[in-house]
């Protein structure tokens, strides 16, 4: 391929990127300003019932869990945070595991970075095992949450001494959020396909010899030693390529490896 074909398509690649990214920014700043609208109404007007309140942590947990329990149809997530507590995945697990043998249909978009966490990674992995749908993004506007298409929870204001959440019922926010969700669920990667030249471009040094090593028959002991590492930490770094893979063991790790031209 000549360098100028090359190079228009490229350049083709970055405006749609760039319009997808444009369209997104606009849906977000669409949602916000009826967030905004709603938060203000009920500021005003406590006694609506559009939008509730909930203050600190115990009250925030049990109005998720009773939604947990009482959804009938699809639920509707964006978690944008990193690693997950152990103590809220494994609180999680069984709300979730119950609503899916109800037939509940949920669809969870997460940061791409969770896949750096073993822990998280596992726990994602056996949700969408489950049947949940798991898509990645680089990028996410807030933390949400949409249940039956009648309830949705967000964050509240972050300059309150105590945690709060807003749940609303606005049909019109609720349009609003739906469609914010359904744009990052198109552009986002489906979790049984994760992009090799993600992974590729996310790769140190030194994990590439982990991986390069043993693909050459070295135990364990002999590549810490040429790395100049401890077997540990060695152990940890394949730990760690396992999880962001999804591999099973070493032997899947490798021919994915090959596959993605990694060795």
């Amino acid at each position: 391929m000549s360098p100028e074909i090359r190079l228009q398509l490229l350049l083709q690649r970055e405006q749609r990127e760039s319009a997808l990214r444009q369209e997104r920014t606009e849906q977000t700043r669409a949602a916000l300003s009826l967030l905004s609208t709603e938060y203000a109404s009920h500021e005003e007007r406590p006694s609506r019932h559009d939008t509730e309140i909930l203050h600190g942590m115990d009250e925030i947990r049990t109005r998720l869990e009773a939604l947990a329990s009482q959804c009938t149809k699809d639920v509707l997530t964006f978690l944008p945070g990193g690693a997950l507590p152990t103590a809220a995945l494994r609180e999680g697990q069984p709300l979730n595991e119950r609503a899916m043998l109800r037939g509940v249909r949920f669809r969870n978009v997460y940061l791409q970075s969770i896949t750096k966490d073993r822990q998280t990674y596992a726990y994602v992995r056996w949700v969408h095992e489950l049947g949940s749908e798991v898509r990645l993004s680089p990028r996410l506007p807030m933390r949400l949450l949409i249940v039956d298409g009648g309830t949705a929870v967000i964050p509240g204001d972050p300059e309150e001494p105590h945690p709060t959440a807003l749940v609303l019922h606005s049909p019109p926010v609720l349009r609003a959020l739906r469609e914010l969700f359904e744009a990052y669920w198109k552009d986002a990667t489906p979790l049984e396909a994760p992009s090799p030249c993600t992974e590729l471009a996310e790769l140190l040094p030194q994990e590439r010899q982990v991986l390069r090593m043993p693909a050459n028959g070295d135990k364990d002991e002999t590549v810490a030693r040429a790395l100049g590492i401890s077997v540990r930490t060695e152990r940890r770094m394949v730990a760690d390529l396992l999880a962001r893979t999804g591999a099973s063991s070493r032997f899947e790790l490798g021919v994915k490896a090959a596959k993605a031209d990694w060795v």
